[in-house]
């Protein structure tokens, strides 16, 4: 269930993006709020909203609450700051880019201070990975992870925001249908627009690969440690600027064709519905349980952003990921945890040297897994909990039919 706290900084985050009546707070904990909406990523969201409530109710904690919010708008004009350097270098060495998730996002608010801002994701062309990491090193950036494997390679330069250098994004599945919606977004870059914002100009990608972008970023966190509520604050600000025909135009028939499109309506209708967003009537006819916008909200604020507010989590994607579709399996929770340990096992060095010893490698990582227990440092009310907490979360996912 969605608790008193939650619904009230749903409320107080619809009044921030799209206006309307201001929540009455005067009976609320303030520090509640406040608490939450730093575990959902939009502390600069609510503070404003609140400032003179805390003032008049609390004036001995408003200098220190007032000093993270100026804190949080330093960073953020830091990142638009470091996106602008970034273009400018980017354009000097002939790197075609595009920034995509944070500022791209960002541009949809009605005012730039509103969205809590993260890291830079620049999407370049795979031959040019190399040539834009040794660029951003000119500017003080060092690397810091990340291989030829990966989605991104990151760099980081000290009290400044940390530079993500993507080749393609997450949330891809490894399957025929991956295979299209990765040539996909390799015309992300070719789309590009440029944009004067926060005083920086950078390219982000237009509408149809923004939002594509923003689905599978969202999918692939969801689908593991989860998404807060901030994720959802981009996705309303975003799907609201169309109307329901503009909307459909751009999106319905690419989405539908990579199995995307009943998990579009169920974002908008969460947003419809707790974010006041306008309302759209496909997402209405896609709906086939009118209790899955509430599972799917009470989802991301029991998650928080990325997870924070539930590391057990990290632990559940065993009992219900698919690797290969990079989407959660179908399978009950007992056969994916046992797919769980024959993965580990087979990661073993002498089963990876010796497949016949792949039984010795169940025996081993059990034997962990009941190492844990026994030391009390893994509870068995705790495991029975998340395995419970999997199952609710894997019948939501399963929900959306994602890539089918």
């Amino acid at each position: 269930m969605i608790n008193e706290t939650q619904t009230l900084l749903l409320d107080v985050v619809r009044y921030r993006l799209f206006d309307g009546e201001k929540p009455k707070l005067n009976n609320h904990s303030l520090k509640a709020l406040l608490k939450e909406a730093e575990s959902q990523a939009v502390y600069n969201t609510v503070f404003p909203v609140v400032e003179d409530e805390i003032q008049t109710r609390a004036p001995q904690k408003y200098p220190q609450l007032l000093e993270k919010y100026l804190a949080k708008l330093i960073v953020n004009t830091g990142n638009f700051h470091d996106h602008g350097e970034l273009d400018r270098l980017m354009v000097k060495n002939s790197i075609p880019y595009v920034a995509i998730k944070g500022v791209a996002s960002a541009y949809y608010y009605k005012s730039s201070e509103i969205r809590d801002m993260g890291d830079v994701d620049l999407l370049v062309n795979e031959s040019d990975v190399s040539k834009a990491g040794k660029a951003a090193e000119t500017l003080g950036y060092k690397y810091d992870h990340g291989d030829e494997g990966s989605t991104h390679i990151a760099y980081s330069r000290k009290g400044l925001s940390v530079l993500e250098i993507h080749r393609s994004v997450n949330g891809i599945p490894n399957n025929e249908l991956g295979k299209l919606i990765k040539a996909e977004i390799k015309n992300t870059i070719q789309s590009a627009r440029r944009i004067e914002y926060a005083g920086e100009s950078c390219f982000i990608p237009d509408e149809l690969h923004h939002g594509l972008i923003m689905l599978l970023h969202m999918i692939s966190h969801m689908t593991k440690e989860g998404i807060g509520l901030r994720h959802l604050c981009d996705w309303a600000v975003f799907e609201n600027s169309f109307s329901e025909s503009e909307f459909k135009e751009i999106f319905e028939e690419k989405l539908k064709s990579f199995g995307l499109w009943k998990f579009t309506c169920i974002l908008c209708l969460v947003c419809e519905k707790y974010l006041g967003t306008k309302k759209k009537e496909f997402a209405v006819e896609a709906q086939t349980d009118g209790e899955l916008p509430e599972k799917v909200l009470e989802d991301i604020l029991n998650g928080g952003n990325f997870g924070t507010k539930d590391m057990n989590r990290y632990r559940e994607i065993k009992y219900i990921s698919d690797r290969e579709g990079n989407t959660v399996s179908g399978n009950g929770v007992v056969f994916q945890a046992f797919s769980s340990l024959n993965a580990k096992a087979k990661d073993n060095k002498l089963v990876k040297k010796t497949k016949l010893l792949l039984p010795v490698g169940w025996v081993v990582e059990s034997g962990k897994y009941l190492g844990l227990i026994l030391s009390g440092k893994r509870k068995n009310k705790a495991t029975s909990e998340m395995l419970k907490e999997a199952s609710k979360r894997r019948n939501i996912y399963n929900s959306f039919e994602l890539f089918k």
